[in-house]
């Protein structure tokens, strides 16, 4: 649990492996996750959009995204994220045609994955 009154809008960073065409992040989702919230009520779950929006956050944090959104494509949830669970982001970003490729996986599965596109122009 965090300690502070601040809302918690990212996983826990445990560790970071830069790669020579991306990222790897190691994360622990925390269980007091503001994205909990209302999704759902039976059980906490990290919604897709929130997986596609950390993919994004950390590629701008990361490998010096800054183009606009433009659409996505392949983007596939195959596993929940759960709270206190560990797991890998992977990250590539492809200048060129502007083009994230993340995958959120473990040891023993692949979250989701997909392919963000972006627009020339800065945000």
């Amino acid at each position: 649990m965090h300690d502070n009154a601040q809302d918690v809008l990212l996983p826990d960073l445990l560790d970071l492996e830069m790669r020579a065409d991306g990222v790897v992040l190691a994360l622990r989702i925390p269980s007091d996750l503001s994205y909990f919230q209302g999704h759902f009520e039976e059980i906490a779950v990290v919604p897709g959009v929130v997986q596609i929006q950390w993919a994004v956050h950390y590629a701008r944090q990361y490998l010096g995204l800054s183009r606009a959104f433009r659409h996505m494509e392949s983007v596939k949830f195959k596993e929940l994220l759960l709270p206190s669970q560990q797991l890998e982001l992977e990250l590539q970003y492809l200048p060129t045609p502007g083009k994230l490729v993340f995958a959120y996986r473990s040891a023993t599965c692949e979250y989701s994955s997909g392919r963000v596109y972006f627009h020339d122009e800065p945000v």
